[in-house]
C-alpha cells in the first residue's frame, strides 16, 4: 500500500520575521499558496509579537481547513530550549518579552484554526541544514556541513538527513558561531558586522551592508582584498571541523553566500591547500529550506533519532 500523504506546517522565526506554509512531506514541496510572511517588531511585548506570529500562522492555517495536519514545527534561533519549548531569549533583547516563555502555551489562544495541533521545535541553522540535506539531489552527499552566511553565522551537521550535536567530531550543540577565533569569536568575523568592521578598518567608511561591497567589487581593490581575505579565513575557521566530521559537502546558505563569486575562490584555494577535497554547493532555497527542514521534526524516524538530542540553550 502507498503511504497516507501527510502534511506539515513549517514555520521560520528570524530576528525580524516570521514565515509559514504548508508542507507536502511526501512531494517534499511547500504548498505555495499557503505561504505567508509578516515584519515582527521584536522589541515589542509579548502579546504584540504572539498576535503577529498568530496573524501568520492563521493564513497559512485557512488554507489547511481541509487538510489533516501532523502538526506545527518551528525553525526559531536561541537561546532556546528546543525540548521543553521555552525561550531564553534575554531580557532587553529582541525577543527578550518571550524569556523563558513556552510558545505552545503562549501562542495557542492567538490561533483560529486546529488549535490542538502539537508544536515542536528545532535551531533554524539546523532546520536549514536538515531542509539542505532532505532536498539533495545526490545521494552522495551523506555527511554535510551546512553553515549560514548572514547576520550571524548559522551552523548544522548533518549525518545522513539526522542532524549532530553531540560527540567528538562536532562542537557542543552543533554551533560554530561561538567557537573562539582570532580575537574574539566565529560570529564577530563571519557575518555583516565582521564585513563591516573589515571595510571600515580598511577605509575608515562606513557602509550599512554587504551588498553595497558587492555593487562597488569590481571597482574597489580595497573591496576586492576584504573578499579574498574573508575567503581564506572562513577556509581556516571551517578547515578542521570539515576534517574532524569528515564532511563530503559543504552547503552555503544566508545572504551572504549570494557574494560567493566575490570570496569563492579564495575558499575553494585554502581547502584544497589543506587537502579537503569536498563539494561546495550554495543553497538556492534559503529561508524556504528552514521552513521544509524543520517540518521533519514530524517523520517518526527522524524524530526518535532526534527528541533526545535536542539542546536546552
Amino acid at each position: 500500500m502507498p503511504e497516507k500523504e501527510a502534511y506539515v506546517i513549517g514555520v521560520d522565526i528570524g530576528g525580524t520575521h516570521i514565515s509559514s506554509a504548508i508542507v507536502s512531506v511526501h512531494e517534499k514541496r511547500i504548498i505555495e499558496e499557503s505561504y505567508a510572511t509578516s515584519h515582527v517588531a521584536n522589541m515589542e511585548s509579548l502579546t504584540s509579537i504572539m498576535q503577529t506570529w498568530a496573524n501568520t500562522l492563521n493564513k497559512t492555517l485557512t488554507i489547511a481547513k481541509e487538510i489533516e495536519l501532523q502538526g506545527i514545527a518551528f525553525a526559531i534561533p536561541g537561546p532556546f530550549d528546543y525540548k521543553a519549548g521555552m525561550a531564553k531569549y534575554p531580557k532587553g533583547f529582541k525577543y527578550g518579552a518571550l524569556y523563558q516563555i513556552k510558545i505552545e502555551e503562549a501562542l495557542r489562544p492567538f490561533l483560529s484554526h486546529k488549535n490542538s495541533l502539537p508544536m515542536r521545535f528545532l535551531n533554524d541553522a539546523t532546520s536549514f541544514a536538515v531542509g539542505e540535506a532532505w532536498l539533495s539531489k545526490s545521494e552522495e552527499n551523506k555527511k554535510q556541513l551546512c553553515i549560514t552566511l548572514g547576520t550571524g553565522l548559522g551552523a548544522g551537521f548533518i549525518d545522513d538527513g539526522i542532524p549532530v550535536v553531540t560527540g567528538s567530531t562536532v562542537p557542543p550543540n552543533g554551533c560554530l558561531w561561538n567557537i573562539p577565533y582570532k580575537e574574539g569569536m566565529a560570529d564577530d568575523y563571519f557575518s555583516t558586522r565582521g564585513f563591516i568592521k573589515a571595510y571600515h578598518k580598511a577605509t575608515g567608511k562606513t557602509v550599512k551592508g554587504v551588498k553595497e561591497l558587492v555593487d562597488s567589487y569590481d571597482t574597489d581593490n580595497n573591496i576586492k582584498e576584504i573578499f579574498d581575505t574573508f575567503g581564506k579565513e572562513l577556509g581556516d575557521f571551517l578547515a578542521p571541523w570539515l576534517e574532524r566530521f569528515q564532511a563530503d559537502t559543504l552547503v552555503l546558505g544566508g545572504n551572504i553566500s549570494k557574494a560567493y563569486f566575490c570570496f569563492g575562490k579564495a575558499l575553494q584555494e585554502y581547502l584544497n591547500a589543506n587537502n579537503l577535497s569536498l563539494h561546495i554547493h550554495i543553497s538556492h532555497h534559503m529561508e524556504k529550506g528552514a521552513i521544509m527542514g524543520c517540518t521533519r521534526l514530524f517523520n517518526n524516524h527522524f524524530w526518535e533519532k532526534t527528541k533526545n538530542n535536542l539542546p536546552t540553550i
